[in-house]
């Protein structure tokens, strides 16, 4: 009776030590990030311009002069060509924005954009949000804009960026330039930890 005590007692320490365990890792995951939820307000997508950061045209081609690539580190560069493509009404593919933003100099030698750079651009403006709150992007959403937000894969995963297009049933609904298919944010639980639009002036 007593080794059954002791074994009992063994599992259930072993058990609090993997919920807490667990606990720790999923709260040094979410860390920064904030749980946003659609208002009930209908915006469904429409006419979305869809791109996939590994389409084989330019999955290859680097992020400027760093090593980093479309196929690996472009989803942030898809989104906003999609963005722009939507808005200009004028297709602008992910290997045509990186060129452009090659040119520019807007990478810097990891790969990361730099949005001020990005406003030197003719025609292109951006804003980058330093809260994150439904409230931004619903604005957003009203303004024709399309926010771009940075979310974790399958929630606790790497970064990620994905598109918003619009909100359906509570739900954002975006593009995610990994899937062929569209996404809502409750998919990535809902957890975004920044906020960045880009849009083309007329």
């Amino acid at each position: 009776m007593k080794n059954k005590k002791k074994i009992l007692i063994r599992i259930l320490i072993l058990i609090a030590g993997i919920l807490a365990v667990t606990a720790m890792f999923l709260g040094f995951r979410l860390r920064n990030s904030v749980l946003i939820q659609a208002c009930q307000i209908q915006l469904p997508p429409h006419d979305v311009t869809a791109y996939r950061q590994d389409d084989s045209q330019w999955a290859d081609d680097a992020l400027g002069d760093s090593s980093f690539t479309m196929k690996s580190s472009g989803c942030l560069v898809s989104c906003i060509a999609s963005a722009v493509s939507m808005e200009s009404k004028e297709e602008v593919n992910p290997g045509e924005l990186n060129r452009l933003f090659t040119e520019y100099n807007v990478y810097d030698h990891e790969g990361n954009i730099q949005w001020s750079v990005i406003d030197s651009i003719n025609g292109y403006s951006t804003q980058v949000y330093q809260d994150v709150s439904q409230q931004e992007i619903d604005q957003c959403l009203a303004a024709g804009h399309y926010p771009i937000v940075r979310v974790r894969v399958s929630a606790v995963g790497n970064f990620h960026y994905v598109l918003i297009v619009g909100t359906e049933n509570g739900d954002y609904i975006c593009m995610d330039p990994l899937k062929d298919e569209l996404t809502r944010l409750s998919q990535y639980a809902g957890r975004v930890y920044a906020v960045r639009v880009v849009w083309v002036d007329d």
